[in-house]
């Protein structure tokens, strides 16, 4: 069995997902779907209902004169159960506050 890493994607635009009950992270290049799934289901105790996956091909980049390329990035897009929220997404009122 592959061992699937979940990294959360802590953005703006994964924020606003996450209001909405999905929820992004990064996941090792080999993970698929339902891997993803049982992950998220046995890390934070959620119901997941959806999984997609996103593959982002590295760009090839010059430094220097010498080629090089980043690397590819896999990232899945999860949603749970309504009324169900992952803890690493919330954000309280009182750490809004403190930004302004």
């Amino acid at each position: 069995m592959i061992a699937v890493t979940l990294k959360p994607v802590i953005t703006e635009k994964s924020m606003n997902l996450a209001s909405k009950g999905t929820y992004m992270f990064d996941v090792s290049a080999r993970a698929n779907k339902p891997l993803v799934a049982q992950a998220v289901k046995e890390q934070f105790k959620v119901d997941v209902t959806q999984v997609r996956i996103s593959i982002t091909k590295g760009k090839i980049k010059k430094f220097k004169g010498i080629e090089g390329q980043r690397k590819d990035n896999k990232r899945a897009f999860v949603t749970i159960k309504k009324g169900q929220t992952i803890p690493v997404f919330d954000i309280s009122n009182e750490d809004k506050e403190e930004k302004k």
